[in-house]
């Protein structure tokens, strides 16, 4: 899997490419993980699903404890691009009652810095 991060304000995109399995899941939470920490400031996790081609089980709980750093920052947790197979998992999951599906990373962007959450 290949993912990278930029910060835009109090966001983050994370763009993920390939699989995010039992396999890759340890480093893109550890990565994940020390970047959040190392930038207090980050309120907004957009992760950008497009290139993403399989998530499971543990992919689904390094997001989910992604979620629970963003909430205690008062924060909150979009999904971008998904494919059809992706936001079928995360919607399986339950992820979509805690987090929100949108076209782009620009509009989240747009509605973050307006305050139109």
């Amino acid at each position: 899997m290949q993912y990278s991060f930029e910060t835009v304000g109090q966001a983050l995109i994370a763009k993920l490419q390939g699989e995010l399995d039992l396999h890759t899941s340890p480093q893109f939470k550890e990565q994940l993980a020390d970047f959040l920490t190392t930038h207090p400031h980050i309120k907004y996790l957009i992760m950008d699903v497009q290139d993403l081609q399989f998530m499971d089980s543990s992919g689904l709980g390094v997001i989910l404890g992604r979620y629970r750093d963003l909430e205690e920052r008062g924060g909150r947790l979009f999904f971008v691009q998904a494919n059809p197979h992706i936001k079928r998992v995360l919607q399986m999951s339950g992820l979509q009652k805690i987090s929100e599906f949108a076209d782009s990373a620009a509009h989240v962007l747009k509605r973050v810095e307006g305050g139109h959450l």
